[in-house]
Order: structure tokens, then C-alpha cells, then sequence
């Protein structure tokens, strides 16, 4: 497929006054996550208010929206608030950025420079920093973002490493890091520490839900109670009081899920338990689980709210329900099925009207991020055998009718027209360098001039030099319809043998799909392997008929 060029043409300053145009423009605001962890809201506010006022000033912007990731690392772009600004850029919605600083934006010197040098640029998309005086629109603006990007990418490292020095010596004394369990608050001892403590509204839940538990209730009957009395959840509870702060609440309803969390936490019998996870922001290493000889285990480390009796009462209790096995849904498009709207992938999610696939973005930020919606996954698979059925049908009646055209004997085979021509090409060259290799016995005797030599013997170069590149051309045609030809045949056997095919198979799939794209109002894309060979041989048989 053609690629097309982005490249503007160059304007005069006067053309640029002309036809300047006012740019959507996105603020985006980044408080870090290594900041103190007693600092109000004013430095995230006074740092949106700066590029408000920037941006106010500006006669070619206007504000599109505002985009804020409270304590939110630099040196890692998994943010909502990043997350769904570049939604917006992707589905066009804004063309211009502008952020206080480029470290606002990441402190990963080769991501951020990914970014501002390649994607930006890529999707027409104007950059500012205001404080670095950065502008993409200007000239000669690369070299300070080189430089100010690996003062960053060193800061981040050197602030990511004190940080996780700081977090394994936590650890190492069994100091509280991280998320506050359910049932606990952490607060400071006389000597400043960081202690767990019962928090009795929520620990008086944990203590009701083990309760039940070891009676033997279901855990969705337990849920059930729990809803029906209005208790709030965990994470209601934590944003109610003020203990996290979530950008979208999730959790609004017991579950079964949360209710096996709680029932299998060791830490409500005084066990802490830390170090089961690691991650280090500035190697850029994901999560990953570590092996239980690398945890810290503290026994008797807070006040328990359950005995150990009970607790293991609640584990034998589990074991002996026997879940039923949980049939899994073949995604047969899985790696193949995109969102058309933002790029996102398409998962398979379970609704009251049966599966549908649906944009991973739009699950987790809602409906308002993205307007692909959702598609039954049937009517995905209907589509899908449809076009391959279509795809197949269009071919053998193509088969056909080259086959009653192969069958006329007048008609020379395309392989034949090629040789041929470069026979031709070949000979003609041959003819022409007799010819030139006698010139200089034509000057030598007089029978030319040295005007008439040096003419005839660049025509007859310039001649032979054709002919060169026009046998190439004749011989890479028939290479192509060889080519072509084999996979043509090949495919034809694998279709004929689908042909009769009334359901979509995952061999199918592989063989015919390369893309499925989902987009607005449930338009579908889907790009079939081969086509570019198929069209290939048809153009081929076309030049040969024409010919």
C-alpha cells in the first residue's frame, strides 16, 4: 500500500499569516509520584493555571480540554489522564499539546523522544513546552529537546533508585509501604513510623464476612447481604475516606472476587507479608512476581483482627467447593481485531445479550472515551465467513473465465510474451554493439570524423543502455506472474476446499484474515490475505488480454 507523504510544502512568513489556522489544543498537567507526600493540590492547580494563561495568550490556540495525572511517575506512560489525551490525538480531536516543561511529559529520554520527534510530527501535531522554550512549530527546536531530555532520563534514574533503596529498607523492617489493606489504617508511632492499625468501621466488616464464611455461607449470598445493607465496598470505603484517590471509582458492588480477596489476606491474623511483587521504574522492568524465598514475612507484626483457628477454618471451608470449570471463549480473532475509532485492542467481554467484543479502552475509561461500541461476537464471526465466502466466489468465477480464455488457442501464454520481448531487447543489443565496436575502425579509416564518432557512438550507448533496463523490466514482469501464479494455484486449492464452509473455523481465520478493524456505528473493516497477490494476477491477465 502507497504511503502518504505528510510533508508540507515550504510557505513565505507572509503565506504562514495568511492561512494560520487555531490549533485544538490539549493541556496536559503531571504532579510526580516521588513528591512529599504532605504537599497540598496547589503545585498540580498552579501548574495547570500556567499553561492556562500561556495558552490564553496565544492567538492561534484554544483549549480543547485539560488533562491532569496526580502522582503519576515520569518515567513510566501507562497514565489515565496521558492515556486518553493521545485517544483524542489518534481520533483527531486536538493538534496541538502543551505541557509547563518536556519532563511533564516523561522523564524516559527515548520514549519522550519517540514521541516528540517522531509521533508528533507524524500525526501533525503541534508540541510546546512553555519553561523549556520549546515550540515544534519553530525552527531549530530538536537540539534543545536532545539535551533536556537526558538531564531528565538521569534525574528520573536517580530519583527512581533512592526511592526503591528507600522502599527496600521499608520492607526489610517490616514498615508499611503501599496500599493500606482493608480493615487497617497506617498512621505514625512516637518514634514517626509508619504502624498498621485497626480501623474498627472497617475491620467490624472483615470480622462479620469471616464469620459467615466459617458458617459455611456462600460468598454470593455474603455478597448479596453486603450490597443489600449498603456497606461500602473497599474502594468506596478508601475514596469515602479520603485514603486513596482513584480517577475512576471501580468497585461500587460486592463481589465474589472481592469477598475470596478478603477471605485469604493472611494479614487479618497479624501476618505481613511483603515484597511478593518488584518492579524498578527506571530499568524499565514491568512487575513481576518473585519467588517466596525473596518475601518478607513478619509474624505477629499488627494487632489481628480474626484468630489463626478461624482463618484456616476458611480455607478448609473453601476447599471443599468444587467450582465448576469455567468454559473458555475461543477468541479466534485474538491479535487480528483492532479498534478502528482509537487503535486500542478488541477483547471478548461477556454481556446480559451474550459475548460481543469490545475496545479495551472504552471498558476501562467508559463510553465517553471512545465511540466504538460494542459488536456481538457472532455477528463478528457472520461477517467475517461472509466476506471470505464472497472472496472465494469472486475467485473461481475469475478461474473460470482465464480458463476459457487459456483455452483459446489463439491466446499466447504471458510467460511466452515475455520471453519474446526480452529475446528481442537481447538481440537488438547485440546488433547495436556490432555496430558500435566498428565505429572506431570507421574513424580510424577516415570514413568518420571524430564529431561524427563521438555522436554515434553515445546514440548507440544511450540505445543499448534502454534496451537493458527495458529486458530487466520484461524479466522481473514474468518473475512476478510466476510468482504470482504459484500462489494463486496454491490458494485455490485451500479455497476450493472451503468453499461449502456455513461456520468460520480458526483455520479460516489464519489462512484468509490479516485485519479486522471495529469502527463507529459498528462499521467494519476487514482485510483479507492474498488480496494483493489476487490483484497482482488479475492486473497481469488484464496486460496480457490488452497486449
Amino acid at each position: 500500500m502507497a504511503r502518504k507523504s505528510r510533508t508540507q510544502p515550504k510557505q513565505s512568513p507572509d503565506t504562514l499569516n495568511v492561512l494560520s489556522k487555531v490549533y485544538k489544543t490539549a493541556i496536559y498537567v503531571r504532579l510526580s509520584a516521588e513528591k512529599d507526600e504532605t504537599r497540598d493540590r496547589k503545585t498540580l492547580i498552579n501548574q495547570r493555571n500556567l499553561i492556562k494563561n500561556f495558552v490564553d495568550q496565544q492567538m492561534d490556540m484554544e483549549i480543547h480540554d485539560i488533562y491532569m495525572d496526580d502522582e503519576i511517575s515520569g518515567t513510566t506512560f501507562d497514565r489515565p489522564e496521558f492515556e486518553r489525551m493521545m485517544s483524542d490525538m489518534r481520533a483527531g480531536r486536538i493538534n496541538c499539546i502543551v505541557v509547563k516543561d518536556l519532563s511533564r511529559l516523561g522523564r524516559d529520554y527515548i520514549e519522550t523522544g519517540n514521541l516528540v520527534e517522531r509521533v508528533f510530527p507524524m500525526m501533525n501535531i503541534r508540541f510546546v513546552a512553555i519553561t523549556d522554550n520549546y515550540d515544534s512549530s519553530k525552527k531549530d527546536a530538536d537540539l534543545m529537546v536532545a539535551v533536556t531530555n537526558i538531564a531528565n532520563d538521569l534525574y528520573a534514574k536517580d530519583i527512581s533508585k533512592k526511592i526503591s533503596s528507600s522502599k527496600q529498607e521499608a520492607m526489610e523492617k517490616g514498615i508499611p509501604v503501599g496500599r493500606v489493606t482493608y480493615g487497617y489504617k497506617v498512621v505514625l508511632d512516637e518514634n514517626k513510623v509508619r504502624v498498621m492499625v485497626e480501623d474498627k468501621e472497617a475491620a467490624d466488616v472483615v470480622r462479620w464476612i469471616f464469620n459467615e464464611a466459617e458458617k459455611g455461607t456462600l460468598h454470593s449470598v455474603i455478597a448479596a447481604e453486603l450490597n443489600a445493607k449498603h456497606i461500602l465496598t473497599p474502594a468506596q470505603y478508601k475514596v469515602r475516606h479520603n485514603i486513596e484517590k482513584l480517577e475512576k471509582l471501580r468497585g461500587v458492588k460486592w463481589t465474589v472476587d472481592t469477598l475470596s480477596q478478603i477471605l485469604k489476606n493472611e494479614v487479618y491474623i497479624g501476618r505481613y507479608v511483603t515484597g511478593k511483587d518488584r518492579v524498578c521504574l527506571y530499568r524499565h522492568e514491568k512487575r513481576h512476581t518473585t519467588n517466596k524465598d525473596e518475601w518478607y514475612v513478619f509474624e505477629n507484626h499488627h494487632i489481628a483482627l480474626i484468630t489463626k483457628e478461624q482463618f484456616y477454618a476458611v480455607q478448609k471451608n473453601k476447599r471443599k467447593v468444587i467450582k465448576p470449570a469455567k468454559k473458555q471463549t475461543v477468541n479466534m480473532l485474538k491479535g487480528k481485531i483492532t479498534c478502528g475509532c482509537c487503535g486500542s485492542s478488541i477483547h471478548i467481554h461477556p454481556e446480559k445479550y451474550g459475548k460481543v467484543y469490545m475496545c479495551t479502552h472504552r471498558k476501562r475509561y467508559g463510553k465517553d472515551s471512545c465511540n466504538c461500541l460494542p459488536v456481538k461476537v457472532d455477528d463478528i464471526y457472520a461477517a467475517v465467513l461472509a466476506v471470505i465466502k464472497e472472496q472465494i466466489q469472486v475467485f473461481i468465477d475469475r478461474e473460470k473465465i482465464l480458463k476459457e480464455h487459456h483455452n483459446d488457442s489463439s491466446v499466447i501464454r504471458q510467460e511466452q510474451v515475455y520471453t519474446e520481448a526480452v529475446n528481442k531487447c537481447v538481440k537488438e543489443m547485440d546488433r547495436l554493439m556490432e555496430l558500435k565496436s566498428g565505429l572506431y575502425a570507421d574513424y580510424t579509416e577516415d570514413l568518420l570524423d571524430e564529431k561524427e564518432y563521438l555522436q554515434l557512438n553515445r546514440e548507440y550507448s544511450q540505445r543499448i543502455e534502454k534496451l537493458k533496463i527495458q529486458a530487466d523490466e520484461y524479466r522481473q514482469a514474468a518473475s512476478q506472474y510466476e510468482s504470482a501464479e504459484k500462489t494463486v494455484a496454491q490458494l485455490k486449492a485451500e479455497m476450493l476446499r472451503f468453499k461449502g464452509k456455513r461456520k468460520l473455523t480458526q483455520e479460516m481465520v489464519d489462512l484468509f484474515v490479516a485485519q479486522v478493524r471495529i469502527y463507529e456505528n459498528k462499521n467494519l473493516e476487514i482485510v483479507l490475505n492474498y488480496e494483493d497477490e489476487l490483484k497482482k494476477f488479475a492486473e497481469l491477465n488484464m496486460e496480457r488480454e490488452a497486449g
